[in-house]
């Protein structure tokens, strides 16, 4: 009769549902995969591409360049400026000039007895100031000079931020190695925790060196919490330089 009861137990036991804990998925993982460290050669470019395309301080500099490159094409055709076209039409009548005595010209003017006829006229003209003219070697010299200059300063700071990822990405990397290390220290501790509490229990050591376990075991614990906030704040950083989540950029192509 009991092995009855046990063997209806252990078939309604067997037909009851998981808890509903075991069904739902895992967090995600917050520490950057090891792949991340694994290839800096790799890595860094996207890095540099991702900072500098989110540096505010590099989309200015890039509209400056554009502005001075503008400007010198701007310069390059100032001596459009000095030329001028006119033309004009005119229809009716003229007055017409004669000479009575064949010698002197007489100026006669009678609308009713000349003819209409229409008068079309076209001209060129160039007004061309010395110092402009003479100066526009050395005017557009200068545009391109500050051309160059905005071209620099452009590069000079994709370069810093170059050295910015690098130090982020080296700060990242020296940050997960020490948590790494503490995360093993605390294990070990938990091991020696562990083990002074079933010495005390057997009374094999006394109270001061169970304590002392602790003690450790809390040092350990606390180290690691502080590895782990400067891994966490050393990513936050390099993310916010980036301007995207580290995860993200992995998976781009």
């Amino acid at each position: 009769m009991k092995q009855a009861v046990a063997l209806l137990l252990l078939l309604l036991l067997a037909g009851r549902p998981a808890p509903a804990q075991s069904v739902l998925a895992p967090a995600a993982p917050t520490l950057v995969a090891a792949e991340f460290f694994a290839a800096p050669e790799l890595v860094l470019p996207r890095l540099y591409e991702a900072a500098i395309s989110h540096s505010a301080e590099v989309a200015q500099l890039e509209a400056s360049r554009e502005i001075a490159s503008q400007d010198l094409k701007l310069t390059r055709q100032k001596p459009l400026n000095m030329l001028a076209l006119s033309s004009s039409y005119n229809y009716g009548t003229l007055p017409y000039f004669a000479a009575s005595d064949g010698t002197a010209q007489v100026y006669q003017f009678n609308p009713f007895s000349q003819g209409a006829r229409a008068q079309y006229s076209a001209g060129l003209s160039v007004v061309a100031p010395l110092d402009v003219l003479f100066g526009r070697r050395t005017t557009v010299h200068r545009q391109e000079l500050v051309l160059s200059r905005a071209q620099a300063e452009r590069q000079q700071k994709e370069s810093e931020i170059r050295q910015v990822v690098i130090v982020r990405y080296q700060e990242l990397a020296l940050a997960r190695t020490a948590l790494q290390h503490y995360q093993d220290a605390l294990q070990s501790a938990s091991v020696s925790r562990k083990i002074a509490d079933r010495r005390f229990k057997d009374g094999e050591i006394q109270v001061d060196e169970q304590m002392a376990a602790m003690d450790f075991y809390g040092k350990a614990l606390l180290a690691q919490e502080e590895a782990k906030s400067k891994y966490r704040t050393a990513q936050l950083l390099l993310e916010e330089l980036i301007g995207m989540p580290i995860t993200m950029l992995m998976l781009r192509k």
